[in-house]
């Protein structure tokens, strides 16, 4: 393009993903399994085994009365405090919280009964002692519910956490739908130079040898990334293939 293309700024980008991964310890929902777990794993295989049983899909999952939620993606049960794996709701005084927090209400009242299944590549709690689950209530799924009303698809293998069974279905249908009060604008828009995005649309997108990836305003490799793309909005980003960078 005749700009700081990926190919040019490998080094530098791969110098920020370093960074990103030793200098940011992973203070969110998500992290790698422990390896009590897999050992723990191990032994009930070969006891089901000894015993001639098959684990069913439901294995890893239980019921539990609601309690109360303390947003849209977290909710107290009697099975303890509950981090929905794979989805980000608006954090109180955001845009988008209320609606988010009304809408779990709505799915999953006070006093309902809940289905808490537990996917054995995520591991069993957060940074914070939430246990990691999908809830769901019926046939629905909340945390699909949440990301369709406008939360975000998050912390998967993805942006550089434990996979989990429905993360392609949510990426999915986060680029489909626009988080709350997201800027509608989608499209694409050409760099005013090799390293500069047009005043209207200022978010980054550069395909470098870690992916695409879109960089924001304020963010630490954002001065130094040259665009091969440049958009108005995160979603108009997503939609053309960017992830959001770690920093």
């Amino acid at each position: 393009h005749g700009q700081t293309t990926s190919d040019q700024i490998s080094t530098s980008m791969w110098v920020g993903t370093c960074a990103e991964r030793s200098l940011f310890p992973r203070r969110s929902p998500y992290s790698r399994r422990v390896n009590k777990r897999i050992a723990v794993g191990s032994v009930v295989a070969f006891v089901l085994a000894s015993l001639g049983a098959v684990p069913t899909a439901e294995a890893g999952t239980v019921t539990a009365t609601v309690i109360g939620w303390i947003d849209g993606d977290t909710v107290d049960t009697t099975e303890g405090r509950i981090r929905l794996i794979g989805v980000n709701a608006p954090e109180r005084h955001t845009c988008g919280y209320s609606n988010a927090k009304k809408l779990s209400k709505r799915l999953a009242p006070k006093g309902s009964t809940i289905t808490l299944t537990d996917p054995t590549s995520v591991r069993d709690t957060d940074d914070y002692g939430r246990l990691l689950k999908y809830v769901g209530i019926g046939s629905v799924d909340v945390g699909l519910k949440l990301i369709k009303a406008g939360s975000q698809a998050k912390y998967d293998s993805t942006d550089g956490h434990d996979k989990h069974p429905k993360q392609k279905r949510y990426r999915k249908q986060d680029i489909k739908h626009r988080d709350y009060c997201a800027n509608h604008d989608l499209k694409s828009y050409a760099p005013v130079s090799s390293t500069k995005c047009p005043k209207k649309a200022r978010i980054k997108g550069n395909r470098g040898s870690s992916g695409w990836i879109y960089h924001l305003p304020g963010q630490e490799y954002y001065k130094v990334t040259g665009p091969e793309e440049c958009f108005a909005s995160e979603d108009g980003a997503k939609k053309h293939g960017y992830r959001a960078a770690l920093i």
